[in-house]
Order: structure tokens, then C-alpha cells, then sequence
């Protein structure tokens, strides 16, 4: 038999979008990727304008204050 779930079964895709040509953005920086956050459970889709050399950390900043 199949197993009954004890929470939410949550889907999390995390995409990026490459080899764009370098823009200015609002603040500024210069960005030349786009970072794309799917959440199926709460039906969030979010896009974040990056530089590709990114850093996990500056990641994971810009994933929790977004």
C-alpha cells in the first residue's frame, strides 16, 4: 500500500538563465544571468537579475531576503 504523507510535499526548482549580454540594472550593477525560483506548494515564481559569478553565499542572501 502506498504511504500516507505527514506534511507538505513541496517542490523547489532553482534555474538560471545564462550567456546574456551584460545590462545595467536599477541599482546599477551590472548583471548578466538571470536566476529563476520555482515553488509549486505556495505557487511562487520569482526572477532575480545576477552577475554569473555569483557566490553561494550572496546566493543564499539574495534567495532568503527575496
Amino acid at each position: 500500500m502506498f504511504s500516507i504523507p505527514q506534511g507538505p510535499i513541496l517542490k523547489l526548482i532553482i534555474d538560471f538563465i545564462i550567456g546574456l549580454p551584460p545590462t545595467k540594472i536599477r541599482t546599477g550593477e551590472v548583471a548578466n544571468a538571470i536566476l529563476v525560483i520555482v515553488n509549486r506548494y505556495i505557487k511562487f515564481l520569482g526572477y532575480f537579475t545576477i552577475i554569473i559569478t555569483i557566490i553561494v553565499v550572496e546566493l543564499a542572501d539574495l534567495f532568503l531576503k527575496r
